[in-house]
């Protein structure tokens, strides 16, 4: 059988190749070797949210082997090669730990004072603060409290309860050090004028 695959492989042509950025296609060839053992595995990360739509294959170009969506082709050739131990094949295919760009912060202590106070007054802090979402959420941005990515997805939110809801929830997730700046934001003299019942809200959180 090996005899046969290397016979071709002098006068085989290169496959041709699609892939997309979070899919792998291997073409390695192994031949004329020996060994204790052998190693060709793949591993690779995939991003659930970063798969393609639809349309996004049938777009791409006629190829020989075409990979997408966090795909894997493994089309390697292997002859003429004498292992004496273990042979390892394995395909790992794995989430990323961490996206980039995102701020990697504790979970939120109950015991955090800052946490305590939005979580307590959370109701009253979204009826005061969905009178101007934009003012609220472009303050809390410029100080990097959220990402771009979540800044975006609140920004294009149609309903201000709803974006001023998923603010205060993005701030109390990410912990202590979060919410004591959101919450020196709130003390600002351009945002109590903004929004005159915060002095009213903090004023009772501090009793």
């Amino acid at each position: 059988m090996s005899d046969k695959l290397s016979s071709q492989l002098p006068g085989a042509p290169t496959p041709t190749v699609s892939v997309d950025s979070d899919s792998v296609v291997s073409t390695r060839e192994i031949k004329n070797a020996k060994a204790k053992s052998l190693s060709v595995k793949i591993e690779t990360e995939r991003d659930a949210e970063n798969r393609p739509s639809g349309g996004a294959i049938g777009q791409r170009p006629q190829a020989d082997y075409t990979a997408s969506g966090g795909s894997v082709i493994c089309a390697d050739k292997i002859c003429d090669v004498t292992i004496d131990g273990d042979i390892d094949l394995s395909v790992s295919v794995k989430r990323p730990q961490g996206r980039a760009g995102a701020v990697e912060e504790p979970l939120p202590s109950s015991k955090g004072p800052a946490v305590k106070m939005i979580t307590e007054h959370k109701v009253e802090l979204i009826d005061c603060l969905m009178g101007d979402h934009s003012f609220i959420l472009q303050h809390v941005h410029a100080k990097h409290i959220v990402t771009d990515r979540e800044y975006q997805n609140m920004k294009h939110s149609k309903q201000p309860e709803e974006t001023v809801t998923n603010l205060i929830d993005q701030v109390i997730l990410k912990g202590q050090e979060s919410c004591s700046r959101f919450l020196e934001i709130l003390k600002k003299p351009e945002v109590l004028r903004t929004f005159p019942q915060l002095k009213q809200i903090t004023t009772c959180a501090k009793q």
